[in-house]
């Protein structure tokens, strides 16, 4: 059976990476099999394959992807409105991505020129913004919440409308909160500098447990953080963070929606001061704030790997 080849760039947010396709130009049929076949680790898409970008970051230089985006850019509007639909390695939808969200805006701005513009996401229509030579992007990410109901959280009797916060689900002391996706942020002792610390748990065994706990009806990702500082003196604090992402099945090198679930956590929790914080998950490092009221802001760097094309029916 032929199949046509559909035009696609790989860009990646601290590690974060994806797969973006113009939707409005091409017609992905199954996108769900597509997002399945080229996202994945061992057998997906290699940039080797491809031209090496120029680019103005580190290719995150994996096989595969977190995600397919497909996008498309509706100039009429001002600031430019891009359309967003991001689909993950295991063919689900996912109604929100803060690093894939920033991918988007630079995506955008490779093409317009523009620096700043409106996101539609399921989530709802984010505000974003890119730097004057593309190198870095932040994008607005609503307000985080704690309500069972939006997260949501499914418990019966005097706690079905309490928030979950920094109680025992499947051995990890853990806080759920909105971010967009669902989240179970979970603190341990320890930063990465420390070989007893964060590093050192195994999260590909402690998190699934978490992930489909039936406390989580539509599931959740699972983020370790560890505070390394509290932000008390002169700086933001710091945080050190891991995340098991809903959708991908695996520890992801960032996680933009889990970066601001780490913060909400800590300031609800008053592990941190101010509302503005550093994390620090594999891939890089990526600024937050938090808000006592209003949206959560989400800004960091953005890196294209590569442009090439793919096979539209890769099975």
């Amino acid at each position: 059976m032929s199949t046509h080849a559909v035009p696609v760039e790989k860009y990646h947010g601290t590690g974060n990476d994806f797969l973006v396709v113009d939707a409005a130009a091409e017609n992905v049929g199954d996108r769900a099999a597509f997002a399945r076949a080229h996202c994945d680790r061992e057998t997906g898409v290699d940039g080797g394959d491809f031209t090496a970008a120029d680019d103005r970051g580190a290719p995150s230089g994996r096989r595969g992807a977190d995600g397919v985006l497909f996008l498309s850019i509706e100039e009429r509007f001002d600031p430019t409105r891009v359309v967003m639909t991001l689909v993950q390695p295991d063919g689900s939808t996912a109604t929100m991505c803060g690093n894939g969200a920033r991918v988007v805006a630079r995506w955008a701005h490779d093409r317009t020129g523009d620096r700043e513009f409106m996101i539609d996401t399921q989530a709802g229509t984010r505000r974003a913004t890119v730097t004057a030579d593309g190198s870095a992007a932040t994008i607005e990410m609503g307000e985080p919440t704690f309500d069972p109901r939006r997260v949501p959280v499914a418990r019966e009797g005097a706690l079905a409308d309490e928030p979950l916060v920094d109680e025992p689900v499947a051995g990890l002391p853990v806080t759920a909160v909105h971010t967009g996706v669902p989240h179970a942020v979970a603190f341990v002792d320890g930063g990465r500098d420390d070989p007893d610390g964060i590093d050192a748990v195994d999260l590909d065994a402690v998190a699934p447990p978490v992930r489909h706990a039936d406390v989580f009806p539509e599931g959740a990702n699972v983020n370790l953080a560890a505070v390394v500082d509290d932000g008390g003196g002169d700086g933001p604090a710091v945080l050190d963070q891991r995340t098991f992402e809903r959708g991908v099945e695996g520890e992801t090198r960032s996680c933009g929606t889990g970066a601001v679930a780490v913060v909400a956590a800590a300031r609800r929790l008053g592990l941190i001061e101010g509302e503005s914080a550093v994390s620090r998950p594999p891939g890089g490092e990526l600024r937050i704030t938090v808000p006592d009221r209003g949206h959560a802001t989400l800004a960091g760097p953005v890196a294209h790997e590569f442009s090439g094309a793919l096979p539209a029916d890769p099975r």
